[in-house]
């Protein structure tokens, strides 16, 4: 009898590993091209109403009858299974994105992901992330970013806005919003956004090179320059240098460790982070070093500027009534110093990867639309006028920016995922979730949805206008690129300001161009990026 059950668990194992082989294969096959999440049609019990009803139709299954990738394997076998079909290799974590939403063409549209120190729930349906949202509590908690926190605990540094949670993170995020989502806060920023953007545009013809003198050959590094310089300007009212021909290094490896930061964060996260760091693996050194550099470098700035702060207050001198976001909330005197500056410093590491990469799809994407780039030239044209400084009021009628940019977060959200900690039981697509269940609600998948979006693999901005053809009025949970409710991104307004001059001002200058037109794959680094050099050239327009 002993030797026919084990017989039989070896027969079960053998059976699900061939299951994850043949979905690896899938997965590798469908890697080369657009992955949809199969929403279905048949309604179902959702909601902590629904929890506390169980007797609602259709029947309310248990948590663990949930789908699940190798489901009752043992983790020690199934991490050697992931490992062996080259799950944990480097390429493979470049495509996780794709690989969830293979699973989602396995196991449909809700399931359960365990591996390692991971275990979640996984969905591409917008009905449920609206439940989700529903019972994420007082205070959200996403899922734990561990390699990040564990460097922060064993620096001594705090966690704020990105990181931290409960009362203290509430604390921190009320100081902050003020100047980062008031929309009067952001228009004082303008007129400095606009004036780092006009210098862009002069560091771009002066970078130019290739066959032809038009393509920016390091155009993702030349954008992080950007994104850092014009960040800095809103939160220090400083200009780092970083747009002139010698660029302090400083600055340099300020953008060289949030690069690393994201860079190592999967391969830090996956088994266990608490491994990485107990082995002191490579990527753990490479998290460390990467956020050692961000925090001296990002502390000696706000030092300087903490310091000409208390001296202006010394001799006297009256701001003009729009303080930068340091000046801001050091007068506030609710944060120590160590909260403002872990806060400093997130929301600059933050804004660099995020919002130049943002703009690096864009300019590829109006690569392959030329008539959408002379549509934008008309609209800046008659909105500003040529050479004008942007204003605050110029961007409220720049409708069809605004539209390409939400396009370009739709089919490349920089996270291709949000997550929530439920705080409560709930309903979700039929089956029980019990209250601190991690649940990932995949954005790029619902953005491939047809049921959702009409031809979802094309880029067309003119979805997004009222009254255009293409214009479809899509679920309001569908759409989620800065994420949801008081944890969505803090830095929004202002990423979509600098965007949006940014963009203007290059469609009035110039016409874009891809010098090898190609399809560039996306590829996961913490964040959605590019994974091949785009060849994006600039030319001049006549």
């Amino acid at each position: 009898m002993i030797r026919l059950c084990a017989l039989t668990q070896r027969r079960s194992a053998a059976t699900i590993v061939g299951r994850w082989l043949d979905f690896h294969r899938g997965a590798r096959a469908a890697s080369q091209g657009l992955l949809r999440c199969q929403t279905p049609n048949q309604p179902y019990s959702s909601g902590p109403q629904a929890a506390s009803h169980p007797q609602l139709d259709p029947p309310v299954k248990p948590f663990s009858a949930l789908p699940e990738p190798m489901k009752g394997m043992p983790g020690i076998l199934k991490f050697l299974v992931v490992l062996c079909t080259g799950g944990m290799s480097r390429k493979a974590q470049l495509k996780s994105h794709m690989m969830i939403g293979q699973l989602f063409q396995m196991y449909g549209p809700i399931l359960r992901n365990r591996f390692g120190n991971f275990d979640m729930v996984n969905t591409c349906d917008p009905d449920a992330a609206r439940e989700v949202f529903k019972v994420e509590g007082k205070y959200p908690e996403r899922l734990d970013i561990a390699p990040w926190r564990l460097h922060r605990e064993d620096a001594g540094k705090e966690l704020a806005v990105l990181l931290g949670n409960d009362k203290k993170w509430h604390k921190n995020r009320t100081v902050v919003s003020r100047p980062m989502l008031r929309p009067q806060s952001v228009a004082a920023y303008v007129l400095k956004i606009d004036d780092v953007a006009t210098d862009m545009l002069q560091h771009i013809r002066s970078v130019r090179a290739g066959p032809e003198g038009t393509e920016v050959l390091d155009l993702e590094n030349e954008l992080f320059k950007w994104a850092l310089e014009s960040i800095s300007a809103v939160l220090f009212n400083e200009r780092m240098g970083l747009l002139q021909d010698n660029i302090p290094q400083d600055a340099q490896d300020f953008i060289n460790g949030m690069h690393d930061a994201f860079d190592s964060l999967t391969r830090a996260m996956t088994p266990d982070a608490r491994l990485h760091k107990l082995l002191n693996t490579k990527s753990w050194q490479k998290n460390k070093q990467a956020w050692d550099t961000v925090f001296k470098i990002g502390e000696k700035v706000m030092d300087r500027q903490l310091q000409r702060a208390e001296e202006r207050q010394a001799r006297g001198e009256a701001d003009d009534g729009q303080l930068d976001f340091l000046s801001f909330i050091s007068s506030r005197e609710k944060l120590t110093k160590e909260e403002i500056y872990a806060n400093a410093i997130e929301l600059m590491g933050a804004a660099i990867d995020t919002t130049s990469t943002t703009l690096l799809w864009t300019l590829y994407q109006l690569c392959h639309r030329p008539d959408l780039q002379d549509k934008l030239y008309q609209e800046v044209t008659q909105v500003i006028g040529q050479d004008e400084v942007i204003t605050f009021d110029h961007l409220k009628n720049l409708h069809l920016f605004k539209a390409v940019i939400k396009e370009t977060l739709r089919l490349h959200p920089v996270a291709f995922a949000i997550t929530r900690v439920i705080q409560q039981d709930t309903i979700l697509m039929g089956y029980e979730i019990p209250a601190k269940t991690v649940v990932m609600v995949s954005l790029y998948d619902m953005a491939r949805d047809p049921r959702l979006y009409k031809h979802p693999e094309e880029y067309r901005p003119e979805r997004w206008l009222r009254g255009a053809e293409d214009y479809v009025d899509t679920h309001p949970y569908a759409y989620l690129p800065f994420g949801f409710g008081t944890r969505s991104c803090i830095g929004r307004r202002v990423a979509e300001t600098e965007l949006q001059v940014l963009l203007a001002k290059i469609c009035q200058q110039f016409v874009l161009k891809q010098r090898n037109p190609r399809v560039i794959p996306a590829m996961t680094k913490g964040i959605l990026m590019p994974a091949e050099k785009m060849d994006i050239c600039f030319i001049e327009r006549q």
